[in-house]
């Protein structure tokens, strides 16, 4: 009765009375949170597949987090490009092999087409149990295996000795903070997103041994609990940190790529802008600043530091020591990284 007197007031008597006296269904009468309503009690309410990816990211509260907001997005143009929008539980296998396939032929890599399976996975899974659509549990988005998974991919390439020289060697230019940005990755091995994040607060110049500390705050996410740890300062890189510590005039030490509306750092600005200086030195081929990271794991490795130690230092431990931290950790750390600093030749 409730649902006739809402069809009633909110249409004209002639399309009321032709409503009244055919078969259509009353869904198309109705407004969204009634017609939802009917649909729930009937069990024929459901998502689309775009919204269910939308809903995601509104249920894990991730409205901020702008990266991961762009990997749903992109996961959600794939899915579209090359299959219709509908409720998850009216695909099949056969489009999962098909979406798998058209994003291969399309020239992406295994582990992209990975990543946004995953993604879509996560999100159906995510939305039909927190809202309840039991229907929905079950799609085909489940235990697929990407054909010739990694077998496109290429091995990260390492700084040559001769390259990591000559961007130690690498003028300030009309923005320096860029140059102290590759310098503090070049001789840390830190992420990009990490050094942005850097506070002033942070640096310990006046330590028997001078370093920084890397921890989660509001403006920046880590990407495991791991992440958090003491790196020593040495060479440009402390040059670098005692620059950008003289230049700052607050609390960031690289105020220019922290998003201040947004509460995040502009990590993917910072790597453009310091990418494009790298190959102003070494080339267009030259390796991303990420590669200090792969880099740094190798000239480790060739000074014999214990992979502990050099798990510490990149942030992939698990465990940390009790003197983590500690002047013996500190100074055990700069012992290693030292003999990096004198090394003459990559291998």
């Amino acid at each position: 009765d409730y649902l006739d007197d809402v069809i009633r007031n909110g249409t004209s008597k002639e399309k009321y009375e032709a409503f009244f006296f055919s078969n259509e269904s009353a869904y198309q009468y109705l407004p969204d949170v009634e017609r939802t309503a009917l649909e729930l009690l009937r069990g024929d309410f459901s998502l689309s597949a775009s919204q269910f990816l939308d809903q995601h990211v509104e249920l894990l509260g991730r409205t901020s987090d702008t990266k991961f907001i762009q990997g749903v997005t992109n996961a959600k143009k794939f899915l579209l490009k090359h299959l219709d929008d509908k409720p998850p539980s009216q695909y099949d296998r056969t489009e999962v092999r098909l979406l798998m396939n058209a994003g291969i032929e399309n020239g992406l890599k295994t582990q992209t087409v990975k990543r946004y399976l995953t993604t879509i996975r996560a999100a159906f899974n995510n939305v039909a149990l927190e809202l309840e659509l039991d229907s929905e549990k079950h799609h085909p988005f489940t235990d697929f295996k990407v054909p010739q998974l990694g077998d496109d991919s290429k091995d990260r390439e390492d700084f040559t000795f001769e390259e990591l020289q000559q961007v130690r060697w690498m003028k300030e230019k009309r923005k320096p903070e860029i140059t102290w940005l590759i310098h503090l990755m070049l001789e840390t091995g830190m992420r990009v997103n990490e050094v942005c994040g850097l506070q002033v607060g942070d640096i310990n110049l006046e330590h028997d041994f001078p370093h920084l500390a890397i921890h989660r705050n509001t403006f920046r996410r880590l990407k495991t609990k791991g992440s958090q740890r003491f790196i020593p300062l040495i060479g440009i890189a402390l040059e670098a940190a005692t620059k950008a510590i003289a230049g700052s005039k607050g609390v960031w030490l690289f105020p220019s790529y922290i998003d201040f509306e947004k509460q995040t750092t502009k990590n993917n600005q910072a790597s453009g802008a310091t990418n494009k200086q790298i190959r102003s030195v070494l080339g267009q081929a030259a390796p991303t600043a990420h590669s200090f990271r792969h880099t740094m794991q190798t000239r480790l490795r060739q000074v014999d530091c214990p992979e502990s130690l050099r798990n510490e230092l990149g942030g992939w431990v698990k465990t940390v020591s009790e003197s983590y931290g500690s002047s013996k950790d500190l100074r055990r750390k700069t012992k290693y990284l030292r003999k990096v600093l004198d090394l003459q030749h990559l291998s």
